[in-house]
C-alpha cells in the first residue's frame, strides 16, 4: 500500500515544503513506517517553479535544504489520499482546481482539530481522509483571540505566511507548524496501526 500525502501552501518555499519535511522525519522515526510505503510531497497553488526553500524553514526543519518549488496540478491532486492546506485560502484554491479533491483537503489545523474529536481507525490513508471529512461540522472551531494592537494573525486554523512579520515571528510559526506536521503524521500513523502506542 502506498500513502500518498500531499502538503500545498501559495508558493511552495516556505511552509508546504516545510510540513512535509517534518511529516516525513516523523514517518521516518516511527516503527509503522516500513510497514507502509509513503509519498510525501509539496506544491504551491502560485508557484514559481525551482525556487529555492526559504532560509528559515530550512533552519527550522533540516530536509527542507535541497527543496525546488513546484507548482500544484490537477494530477497532483488526483493522486494523493490526504491534501493538507496551510490555510484556508489554499484549500480554496485546491477546490476551484479540482473540486474533488475538496473532500480529501483540509488544512494542517484543521485535520488536527478534526482528529482530535476520537480515535480514527482506518484501513489506508484514503479512509482517514474520509473519516476527517465526516467530522466536518461536528467539531466546534477555534476563535482568534481579538487584540487590537496586534497584526492580524488570520484564521487559527491556518499557518499564517508570516515572511513579513519579521524574524522571530517567521522562525516561531514556522517551528509550530512543523510541530502540528509531525503530530499530524503521529496521528495518521495511529489510525493505520492503532496498535503501535504512538
Amino acid at each position: 500500500m502506498v500513502a500518498r500525502v500531499l502538503f500545498v501552501c501559495a508558493q511552495n518555499i516556505c511552509r508546504s515544503p516545510l510540513m512535509a519535511a517534518a511529516f516525513s522525519q516523523a514517518i521516518a522515526a516511527s516503527p509503522v513506517e516500513g510497514r507502509i510505503d509513503w509519498s510525501v510531497d509539496s506544491a504551491g497553488v502560485d508557484a514559481d517553479p525551482g525556487r529555492r526553500a526559504c532560509r528559515v524553514a530550512a533552519e527550522v526543519v533540516t530536509g527542507v535544504a535541497g527543496h525546488r518549488s513546484s507548482l500544484l496540478t490537477p494530477t497532483m491532486l488526483d493522486d494523493a489520499d490526504l491534501v493538507i492546506a496551510a490555510s484556508l485560502a489554499e484549500r480554496a484554491a485546491i477546490a476551484r482546481l479540482r473540486p474533488a479533491a475538496r473532500t480529501r483537503a483540509f488544512t494542517l489545523r484543521e485535520a488536527l482539530l478534526l482528529d482530535s474529536g476520537g480515535p480514527i481507525v482506518a484501513e489506508g490513508l484514503p479512509q482517514y481522509a474520509a473519516a476527517l471529512d465526516a467530522r466536518r461540522g461536528t467539531v466546534e472551531p477555534p476563535r482568534a483571540p481579538a487584540f487590537r494592537w496586534r497584526r492580524d494573525r488570520g484564521n487559527p486554523l491556518d499557518v499564517v505566511d508570516v515572511h513579513t512579520f519579521g524574524s522571530r515571528p517567521h522562525h516561531r510559526g514556522l517551528t509550530s507548524a512543523a510541530e502540528d506536521a509531525a503530530l499530524l503524521a503521529r496521528r495518521v500513523l495511529r489510525a493505520l496501526d492503532p496498535a503501535s502506542a504512538l
